[in-house]
């Protein structure tokens, strides 16, 4: 993985999760902990959301993570942003979720009341490509694995 892609995903706590059903997009505001290697996105959400039942029937999914929060004074032509193609699986089993509540709760600790909802549900998306932008033009794409 390049180390700017790596660098972006290790930095932020938020991104953008883009679902859709019957061909109706849908776009959420998620908190995410990554995987190790970067591939794979931890995130959780109510059973009960639009995204939810997006995901129980189309597990294609897209993410968006950029630095504007990071850097805001920076020029807006220096943007970096990342957008991840990927798939989603709603996580089934117990000793899994438990690791994951455990990595959402270490890395996002300002949710830790979302976190003890009821009906929670826990979503890995594994990610299949990349695409970075530095600015509008500079461009690195790159398949997962």
């Amino acid at each position: 993985m390049h180390n700017a892609i790596h660098a972006l995903i290790q930095s932020q706590q938020s991104c953008v999760l883009a679902t859709s059903q019957d061909n109706q997009p849908h776009t959420s505001l998620m908190g995410f902990a990554p995987s190790e290697d970067c591939t794979t996105f931890f995130m959780a959400t109510y059973r009960n959301t639009n995204k939810f039942a997006n995901l129980q029937t189309n597990p294609e999914v897209s993410l968006l993570l950029d630095d504007r929060g990071t850097h805001p004074e920076k020029d807006r032509r220096e943007t970096t942003a990342l957008t991840v193609h990927g798939r989603a699986e709603i996580l089934e089993d117990l000793e899994q979720c438990r690791a994951v509540a455990g990595l959402l709760h270490q890395r996002l600790p300002h949710l830790q009341d979302f976190l003890a909802g009821p009906d929670l549900a826990f979503i890995a998306v594994q990610a299949v490509d990349f695409l970075l932008l530095r600015g509008p033009t500079d461009a690195i794409f790159e398949t997962a694995g």
